[in-house]
């Protein structure tokens, strides 16, 4: 008998992707008003030695879930046998990377120079089996499309992790404090997905039907891991090479690059992305729809990025204080890669749609390469050499993206070219001005350049004005 079948019509799937918006957009900045906060209260050392430290937990987290929480929301006839094969094989990837991580904390401490790094691993390696059956309950509930109750969770899970981050970190806990933070989040979370269990479920593991599991586990694992270390490189590379104090520089120069794109990343990609999958099965080309994303994703995003570069030291200041002012230097190579991320952004999304996913593991394979070498290469003791590196390690996998897109895709670098024209326009519009100018001067540019931006703008401008009446 089949259990939580992927039955989902396309109005439920509007309705949940439209709540879980609404929902992460304000979630996501008030997670970045409480980092401003940490910011102020620990020193720069303290925050990249947890920088550090999550980076090596979010390895440990990764070979844990090992794609099964990936089967649990993609398998079409979710079986009850196939659901205890899964908790089966979690129970044993929990227990394993549980011990490796206790037994690897002073190790890893001793080769990455960070003596107070194995106290926060040993603390963090709690939050494998704490956090198992909440990995469970939330790839259950991403599977049947349950926004409001994954939102409820998070917002959970943020208040706790906001009231012990602030208490323990102004009474002089350091970083010690935020890992004991991420602890009580997850034990807030568990027991509140405590009541959210589906009905008819028997959550007893079995290691029966683990084969077919682990079949597509093992496909679904190498693209979700060379995106996961692309993530936690410069984490694990800069605290190796920089020590905590430059990687507490390099996250604050990452945060404030992208502030306003992760306040509106979330809107960007729902308003701009099509149905790909959609279109591909009706026979209709997937150029036009990606060359409108690209357009409007860059059309808001560069223009961002360029105002972050033009005030990059008033912006640190503001944000973080002046103890964090050696963080400017890095600001704009990172809006540079952080550019150049906007226009492949639905590269991946777009080769799973025409049935090609594994195929986005091969740029990230060569940046991440690139960035090892780079880095290696070209860091000198300063966070701006690093930043540098990383950005060149963005334009070494970009012929890469150049030929997937124009083969699998139907997207030449002509057609990416004139999709990009109008958002830099508009970007150097915004920047050359003074600020107070800069929204005029970039719908001036939008609206010279023809950009399709102009025409989102407006329809949602007529929409307001109609729900009003």
């Amino acid at each position: 008998m089949s259990v939580a079948p992927l039955a989902i019509g396309p109005v439920d799937l509007r309705r949940a992707v439209l709540g879980n918006l609404l929902s992460s957009v304000g979630e996501t900045g008030a997670r970045f008003l409480l980092s401003l906060v940490v910011a102020r209260l620990l020193l720069t050392a303290e925050l990249g030695l947890f920088a550090l430290a999550m980076a090596v937990f979010g390895i440990a987290q990764l070979l844990r879930d090992a794609g099964i929480t990936a089967y649990l929301q993609r398998e079409p006839d979710l079986t009850q046998a196939r659901f205890s094969a899964c908790l089966g094989l979690l129970t044993c990837t929990t227990l394993v990377m549980t011990v490796m991580l206790v037994l690897l904390a002073e190790p890893l401490a001793d080769h990455l120079a960070q003596p107070g790094l194995a106290r926060l691993l040993r603390v963090l390696a709690l939050l494998l089996p704490l956090s198992a059956f909440s990995s469970v309950m939330a790839a259950l509930q991403l599977r049947a499309l349950a926004a409001a109750r994954l939102a409820r969770i998070s917002w959970l899970g943020l208040w706790v992790q906001a009231l012990v981050s602030v208490v323990s970190c102004a009474e002089g806990a350091g970083a010690l404090g935020l890992a004991w933070a991420q602890v009580a989040t997850t034990l807030a979370c568990g027991l509140a997905h405590l009541g959210m269990r589906p009905p008819g479920l028997r959550w007893r593991p079995a290691l029966s039907g683990c084969r077919e599991v682990l079949g597509f586990a093992t496909g679904a694992m190498l693209p979700a891991t060379l995106t996961s270390l692309h993530g936690l490189l410069p984490d694990l590379l800069l605290g190796r090479l920089g020590g905590a104090h430059g990687l507490g520089l390099f996250g604050r120069a990452q945060a404030a690059v992208t502030l306003l794109q992760t306040l509106a990343g979330r809107a960007l990609t729902f308003g701009a992305l099509p149905v790909l999958a959609q279109r591909h099965a009706q026979g209709q080309a997937l150029e036009p729809a990606l060359r409108r994303a690209t357009a409007l994703l860059t059309g808001l995003g560069w223009p961002l990025l360029a105002l972050t570069v033009a005030y990059r030291e008033p912006l640190v200041g503001l944000l973080y204080g002046p103890a964090w002012r050696d963080c400017v230097p890095a600001v704009l190579p990172l809006a540079l890669a952080a550019a150049l991320g906007l226009v492949f952004s639905q590269l991946g999304a777009a080769l799973a749609a025409v049935g090609r996913p594994g195929l986005v593991a091969g740029p990230v394979a060569v940046t991440l390469v690139a960035r090892v070498g780079l880095g290696l290469a070209w860091f000198d003791g300063s966070v701006a050499s690093f930043a540098w590196a990383m950005f060149a390690a963005a334009c070494v996998a970009l012929p890469l993206q150049l030929a997937l897109s124009a083969r699998h895709l139907g997207q030449p670098p002509r057609a990416l070219a004139a999709a990009l024209g109008g958002s830099a326009i508009a970007a150097l519009a915004a920047s050359f001005v003074p600020l107070t100018l800069a929204p005029l001067a970039w719908l001036a540019a939008l609206r010279v350049s023809g950009h399709p931006l102009l025409d989102e703008l407006s329809q949602l401008a007529r929409r307001r004005m109609t729900s009003r009446k």
